[in-house]
């Protein structure tokens, strides 16, 4: 009898610590998030843009990694997305030559990151090509755009690429 009370009070104590173990993982994985450091430069670098006036601009070749860079990514976007809310009570909306742009991005860097090609944003026919913009002032805007839709698709997971594809159309 004394047996079975013990292995009772076991099974009771571990799934109490589980409990409390997943609760605080949940929260613990929001607060790793922030205290990465690709993640935090991210949040600095959207804010110093959205401060300054600036369109959006990736700049992940900072990271030596893939999943920082995709990490710096996900903190930019996230925060520079929030702040424009913040600052005119809604979402910018990008015009046409940009969404285009970011959509052609997304879709040639998810594509080689699937084929396992190496990182080549500038070697890309729509990068070159730059959407038919070539003597057109369009041109700096296409590129800007191709390159973050590019860095997204390359560097992030396909899922999020996927859904981040979906939210903006």
């Amino acid at each position: 009898m004394k047996t079975q009370s013990i292995i009772g009070l076991a099974a009771v104590v571990c799934v109490g610590l589980g409990f409390v173990a997943s609760i605080h993982g949940r929260r613990g994985l929001a607060d790793l998030k922030h205290a990465d450091a690709a993640y935090r430069d991210g949040v600095y670098q959207a804010r110093m843009d959205v401060a300054s006036g600036r369109r959006p601009h990736f700049s992940s070749g900072r990271w030596f990694s893939d999943q920082d860079r995709g990490t710096y990514i996900a903190g930019y976007d996230r925060t520079y997305k929030e702040l424009i809310e913040a600052r005119s009570g809604k979402t910018a909306e990008p015009i046409a030559v940009e969404l285009g742009a970011y959509h052609d991005g997304l879709a040639d860097g998810a594509r080689h990151r699937l084929a396992a090609q190496p990182f080549q944003l500038a070697k890309t026919e729509n990068y070159r090509r730059a959407g038919g913009y070539a003597e057109d002032a369009n041109l700096a805007i296409y590129r800007e755009a191709y390159s973050n839709g590019y860095q997204e698709g390359y560097y992030l997971p396909e899922e999020s690429a996927e859904l981040r594809t979906i939210s903006q159309k």
